[in-house]
């Protein structure tokens, strides 16, 4: 009588490489939460940028105020929201608001899982605009603050009053 043998793994194998597995995995775990923060204020930042540029431009060439504001939906200015999302439209009235007649020329939701966003401007309002004669941010200068829950490094984005993007890393936020 013949007996067929049957390879598979003994219990005790099987627990030291789920041992061995949850080491690794305890080990990493932080590193992969870092390095997405470190991503996220990347991303943020990069698409902070290209945001501000479009408007710029569109402004100068469309000859009409771009207005740059929080948004939840992605189709009202909502402020205090910048964590939610933002919209860019072009503010035919100068109110700050979308209505129906304006268009919206780009919105990007923002989805923070490791720092908060907020707008600071020298007028204190929580939105920007870029003049339409100019494409000039006239007033609406001032930065973006990411801060890092994660105490990764913080990002700022500063706007100045002739439309130049620069950013900065400061210690504290």
């Amino acid at each position: 009588m013949f007996f067929r043998q049957i390879k598979a793994f003994t219990l005790i194998e099987l627990i030291v490489t789920i041992t061995i597995l949850a080491i690794i995995t305890t080990i990493a775990l932080p590193h992969f939460h870092g390095l997405m923060a470190k991503q996220e204020i990347k991303s943020t930042t990069h698409n902070l940028i290209m945001s501000m540029h479009m408007a710029k431009n569109h402004a100068a060439i469309q000859h009409n105020n771009v207005v740059i504001c929080p948004s939840v939906d992605g189709l009202n200015c909502q402020a205090n929201s910048w964590n939610s999302g933002y919209l860019g439209f072009m503010d035919i009235n100068k109110n700050r608001q979308v209505d129906v007649d304006e268009k919206i020329i780009f919105t990007r939701a923002i989805n923070l899982k490791y720092g908060n966003l907020d707008w600071r401007g020298t007028l204190s309002i929580p939105s920007l605009t870029f003049q339409a004669s100019n494409g000039l941010p006239n007033g609406s200068n001032g930065s973006f603050y990411y801060c890092s829950s994660d105490q990764v490094t913080h990002s700022k984005v500063v706007l100045s009053r002739m439309g130049h993007i620069r950013v900065e890393h400061p210690v504290n936020c």
